[in-house]
Parts: C-alpha cells; sequence; structure tokens
C-alpha cells in the first residue's frame, strides 16, 4: 500500500513538473526611439521638447542677432506649437549638469531631446535611458557617441550639424522636430 500511494505520489509530481515545461515566449524586442510610422502618427503637437545646451550658449553671439541661443530656441519652439524645456549647463561642471539636465528632461516627459554636449562620452548612459524611454534625441553639432547597450548602437536618432548662424541651426532644429511631431524621419546628417 506505501508502494502504490509513492508511485501514486511519484506519478502526480511527474504530471505538475511536466505542466510547468510549457513553451515560454521570447520578450518582445524594444522599440528604438527612431522607429516612427506614420501610422503612429508621432506625438502631440504640444509636447515637451528638451534642449540642452553649453553655458557658452547663453550669452548671445556675433551672429545671433543679439538673440541668446536658449531664449531663440524658447521662441521658435514656441511658435511651432510645442513647449520647450530649456536647459543650460553651468560652467563648473557642465556634463554633470547636462547629465542631471537630460534625466530629469525625460522624466517629465519631454518626446524630443537637442542636446549640445559638454563631453559626449559623459552622456551615454543618459541617452541610452532616454532611448529606453522612447525618447527621440537629436544631437546639436558633435556626435553622440554609440552605445550598443540596448542593442541600437546608436547614442542619437537623429544630428543637426553646426551651421553659420544660431537662427540656422535653431531653424533646422525645430524643422527636425516637426518632421518627428509628423511622425516622419527626418534626413540624418
Amino acid at each position: 500500500m506505501l508502494r502504490s500511494v509513492a508511485a501514486v505520489v511519484a506519478a502526480c509530481s511527474m504530471l505538475v513538473l511536466a505542466g510547468c515545461q510549457g513553451t515560454t515566449s521570447v520578450a518582445p524586442t524594444p522599440v528604438e526611439s527612431s522607429d516612427l510610422t506614420s501610422s503612429d502618427g508621432g506625438f502631440d503637437q504640444h509636447a515637451v521638447v528638451g534642449v540642452v545646451l553649453l553655458a557658452a550658449a547663453a550669452t548671445p553671439g556675433p551672429t545671433s542677432g543679439d538673440v541668446a541661443l536658449p531664449d531663440r530656441f524658447r521662441q521658435d519652439l514656441t511658435s511651432a506649437g510645442f513647449r520647450p524645456d530649456v536647459r543650460v549647463a553651468g560652467a563648473a561642471d557642465p556634463a554633470g549638469d547636462q547629465r542631471a539636465a537630460v534625466r530629469a528632461l525625460v522624466r517629465s516627459g519631454a518626446k524630443v531631446l537637442l542636446v549640445e554636449a559638454a563631453d559626449p562620452s559623459a552622456l551615454t548612459g543618459e541617452i541610452q535611458t532616454a532611448h529606453d524611454a522612447g525618447v527621440v534625441v537629436v544631437a546639436l553639432g558633435d556626435p553622440l557617441p554609440a552605445t550598443g547597450t540596448g542593442g541600437d548602437g546608436v547614442s542619437s536618432d537623429y544630428r543637426v550639424q553646426g551651421t553659420d548662424s544660431d537662427a540656422a541651426l535653431v531653424g533646422r532644429s525645430v524643422s527636425v522636430v516637426e518632421s518627428l511631431q509628423r511622425g516622419e524621419k527626418p534626413a540624418k546628417g
């Protein structure tokens, strides 16, 4: 009798274990922030657009028309219907200030980050976090380094290269944001 009970318990145990061996599905592939399609419509026109600049940008330059770069970004993004959140790094620790600014902008729900990096390699982790949150990152000037940690191999989705004037830089940047808002992929370059 004891052997029969032991045999029944063993058989039930095998059935329970066999029931645990189902097929498992592979985790879904994360969506890259640059995977915009016309079907998703981009994002709301009144979305927050984060801008992270260097301290030198806060002073009007000779080609700026006496308007500091942060103010020009605020004006032009607002005119285009977005809600700009412009952060300027301090002179003492620009890389640390920019890391904190990127983290704060991602937490605040920014859909796009325009980043003029003091030390591009110092932002690698924060840019990856932005990607993981679905934020599109646009490098202003120097490219941001590839991270590879999220499988996408890029830190910035797009790049607006330096131009001869602040107005041109801001104009090209706003055009990129408008394309992204419509769900279009702007030309890289």
